[in-house]
């Protein structure tokens, strides 16, 4: 396969502001929002790098400023009025932005209401207009209820794909205990223990996607999957488009479950037959340790070192530790530990209980009554505290990283960036295989894996496009890392390229390099497999024509920086500032390095 065309628009930042951070073995936390009464979840709006929405289950959404770090006294949304919160699993629980929020304004909220005395409501609402910090109840619009036989087993959670742009929607098995009505099984008139699948951009209020699971069949048409207890927390990861349920046990196991982006649906997690990975009643539809069910890829018993109920969590895809990216967080609401779960290059999964690593925080305040893990627009992961009122955010254990590509350049590494396969391709070579060397040039040799502390340097013969290709043996596929080793104050770097030869076909990634920059690449198997293969490195002189306002020394001035720009600023030549730097970033500190043309 090809990054190339993903890693574009990424390659004139990462090559002038260089990339930091080398791994990060631990993990902090550190307090960011007070005053949220039942927070129940932090999310962003797509494209909105500025706010967290807070949602609160009593029937209130603030947000969080994250350039000024203050929380507005105001709400984003408030329909208190028609939330029904009397018991601890019911209330406002979910909050999703439509993929083209910006344009349309839209966002969808999952609430039990007072009518029936908590049935649930999904319903449409807008921004207020063109003002981010209000939304409006004038023209909100029902998509769906469903009636809740008891108070507890609500799920709440609701998401878009971003793969298929459709709206995901997880609802409880109806509550009391045991799934008495064996509601989880039933795909026929039953949406209790489901996750559901429409299309809110056709239809009214939705279509049903034709390519859903039971269109056609005797199953619910909205019926995605099913077999669920109670999802609390689920998540899409942002950059590969799977899907992790949480799912609450009933009384001895607590379980994690996945889907990977491009399945066809319809399957069954088992509940009730099973709970967990383990058999727990007799109900029809299923038969426990059944081949046509889904087992969890993670799951833990109930005791303190485990816990008693779990808080579904999100997927890192943020720049503070690009080694992290694709690490997914979850934890548990009773116990308060922590896990860090990690989807390696076979499919297999490993989990590693950091609880230690995240309480207390660095403030000092001991995290408790974990209800939700969020994101905001750059891949941070927050952590919200429902008995605290508090939001915290995970950050590295030797301190919060400035990821906001805002001047000043440089700030802690600004601008830092990780491109992943989503399957944490840095820790999954095993260190016995026979690997791609990296000569210099096109020869075939072995060398160092992707777990050596072995690199080779080289320095960019020109200003200009660096070219990695491998061209490897037919039975072996290789993966190229490239660090950048130019820009960082702590003498560290970190990954700003990587992929996979698929075994002939065209693999290479490119980025523009400063003449004389140096920069470290290593090749590692992909696959396991043992071989040899060859790697070339070439550079391709830049081709834009010079600005025409060069000091005397050949270096760039202020003045037609546009020129330069132009190739990579979509939105045509840059503007300057007045101190010849870039709007929208401090890029044109950095182009004045380039010399002479």
């Amino acid at each position: 396969m090809s990054i190339k065309s993903v890693f574009s628009s990424f390659a004139i930042a990462a090559a002038t502001l260089g990339v930091c951070h080398g791994a990060q073995a631990q993990f902090a936390t550190t307090l960011k929002v007070s005053g949220v009464s039942r927070a129940v979840q932090a999310t962003h709006a797509p494209g909105d790098e500025d706010r967290l929405f807070i949602v609160m289950r009593t029937g209130y959404i603030k947000i969080y400023n994250l350039e000024t770090e203050t929380l507005n006294s105001d709400y984003f949304l408030n329909i208190a009025s028609q939330v029904y919160d009397n018991q601890n699993e019911q209330g406002l629980l979910g909050l999703a932005f439509h993929p083209n929020y910006q344009e349309n304004g839209y966002f969808y909220v999952y609430y039990t209401s007072t009518s029936g005395s908590g049935d649930t409501y999904v319903r449409r609402y807008s921004r207020d207009g063109d003002d981010p910090d209000h939304a409006t109840t004038s023209g909100s619009l029902t998509l769906l209820t469903a009636d809740q036989p008891y108070w507890n087993h609500n799920g709440g959670w609701l998401g878009f794909s971003p793969v298929d742009g459709y709206l995901y929607i997880g609802l409880g098995d109806g509550g009391s205990g045991g799934d008495p009505g064996n509601r989880a099984q039933d795909i026929t008139n039953q949406r209790m223990g489901k996750m559901l699948r429409i299309d809110v951009d056709n239809g009214s209020p939705y279509s049903v996607p034709a390519d859903n699971p039971f269109v056609g069949t005797t199953g619910d048409d909205e019926i995605w999957a099913y077999g669920l207890r109670n999802p609390w927390r689920n998540c899409f990861d942002s950059e590969t488009g799977d899907l992790w349920i949480a799912d609450v046990g009933q009384n001895a196991w607590e379980e994690v479950n996945f889907e990977a982006a491009g399945d066809d649906g319809g399957r069954n997690y088992g509940w009730k037959c099973m709970e967990g990975d383990h058999c727990y009643a007799s109900a029809s539809g299923c038969t426990c340790n059944s081949s046509a069910l889904t087992d969890p890829i993670f799951e833990y018993a109930h005791n303190n070192s485990g816990g008693y109920s779990i808080t579904g969590g999100d997927v890192y895809r943020g720049c503070a530790m690009p080694e992290q990216a694709g690490t997914y967080f979850c934890g548990d609401y009773v116990t308060g530990n922590y896990w860090a779960i990690r989807r390696q290059k076979n499919g297999s999964f490993t989990s590693e209980n950091i609880r230690s690593q995240l309480s207390p925080s660095i403030e000092g305040f001991s995290l408790g009554g974990l209800s939700a893990f969020g994101t905001d627009a750059r891949g941070e992961v927050y952590i919200c505290s429902h008995s605290q009122g508090r939001v915290y955010k995970i950050i590295p254990d030797a301190g919060e990283v400035d990821c906001d590509y805002e001047p000043p350049v440089n700030d802690e590494c600004d601008g830092a960036i990780a491109l992943s396969d989503g399957v944490n391709e840095f820790t999954t070579i095993d260190s016995n295989d026979s690997d791609f060397g990296v000569p210099l040039g096109c020869s075939t040799t072995n060398g160092p894996d992707l777990l050596s502390d072995t690199w080779y340097t080289y320095q960019a013969p020109c200003l200009g496009t660096v070219r990695i290709n491998s061209c490897g043996s037919s039975d072996f596929d290789a993966r190229i890392a490239v660090y950048s080793v130019n820009g960082c104050p702590d003498g560290n770097s970190g990954v700003y390229a990587c992929g996979d030869d698929n075994c002939g076909t065209d693999f290479d990634v490119e980025f523009l390099a400063l003449a004389g920059q140096e920069f470290k690449i290593r090749i590692g198997s992909a696959d396991g497999n043992t071989g040899s293969g060859q790697v070339s490195v070439q550079c391709t002189p830049f081709e834009k024509p010079c600005p025409a306002d060069l000091n005397d020394d050949g270096f760039v001035d202020g003045g037609d920086l546009g020129i330069l720009l132009s190739q990579w600023d979509s939105d045509g030549p840059a503007d300057l500032n007045e101190d010849g730097t870039v709007n929208g970033g401090d890029l044109g500190l950095l182009l004045t390095e380039f010399g002479p043309c």
